[in-house]
């Protein structure tokens, strides 16, 4: 059964959410580039107590976790809080998804119109902001316009504001039927899908600058680092005038103080493993 991916808003959309569909890799890889451990996935089928843990009285305290699971034609896809995908380290080299792979984002935090972006090799090919598109010529831009009441204006694509109708189903409907994404309604309403913690077990911080450029914030290396170390906040930022260039060197190693995260701590208060 194609559930495809209009049910979303009705369901997930009250309490928030964030989305994250990747084709051709598999849920555990996409655990590990949002900053899991190879092997730690938790099945909730096979672990008691587990969808009590995540989803119960003082789940609050856990570290950031995630829900993975395998959508149709090889999408692997995740969902977490809204906020996890604000960590420091999600922006961090070698966790950079979208300079690969073809991805979609949703994020709806409740407070605003939930907000997509699809990247393909590390370029934007479609967005939604406001419930409005800037990409008029794309083929969902258009399907909204003959399908769902969108409004096409010289600056972009809109829906209507005064109708009741957010118009967000429908977009997550097309969406869903160009890209070929599907997620397992049932699966991921019931929480029966593998879930993860994703929050760093050492929380990284520079006793220095960037020995490049100055700057004082400096990301933990995302690629499975062998030794603590941290790289320039602006490694990727491409030329712009008073920024350094892209790729700064700048890195940290011989003066980064390392300490446990303290939410770690909470996972012995229940029957899930040490190790996960």
């Amino acid at each position: 059964m194609n559930d495809g991916l209009a049910w979303l808003d009705d369901e997930l959309g009250r309490s928030g959410y964030a989305l994250t569909m990747v084709k051709g890799i598999t849920p555990e890889a996409l655990a590990v580039h949002l900053g899991a451990r190879p092997g730690t996935l938790i099945d909730p089928d096979t672990t008691p107590g587990a969808l009590e843990f995540f989803h119960g009285p003082g789940s609050s305290k856990l570290p950031d976790w995630a829900m993975v699971g395998q959508a149709a034609d090889g999408w692997a896809f995740a969902l977490e809080t809204p906020e996890a995908g604000h960590r420091d380290d999600r922006l961090a080299s070698g966790r950079d998804l979208r300079a690969r792979h073809t991805v979609v984002d949703i994020l709806d935090t409740t407070m605003d119109p939930p907000n997509v972006t699809v990247t393909v090799g590390g370029e934007t090919e479609w967005t939604l902001r406001e419930n409005g598109t800037g990409h008029v010529e794309h083929p969902v831009s258009r399907r909204l316009v003959a399908e769902a009441g969108f409004l096409s204006y010289p600056h972009g694509i809109f829906h209507d504001d005064a109708s009741e109708d957010t118009g967000i189903p429908h977009v997550y409907r097309i969406l869903g039927d160009h890209y070929g994404l599907s997620v397992p309604r049932t699966a991921v309403t019931e929480n029966r899908l593998p879930h993860v913690f994703t929050e760093p077990r050492t929380l990284l911080h520079a006793e220095a600058h960037c020995p490049a450029c100055g700057e004082t914030r400096m990301l933990p290396y995302g690629g499975g680092t062998e030794e603590p170390r941290l790289v320039c906040v602006y490694y990727k930022v491409r030329d712009i005038p008073g920024y350094p260039p892209q790729g700064c060197p700048g890195e940290v190693a011989n003066a980064v103080r390392g300490e446990p995260n303290p939410k770690y701590e909470n996972l012995r208060l229940t029957g899930i493993p040490q190790g996960s």
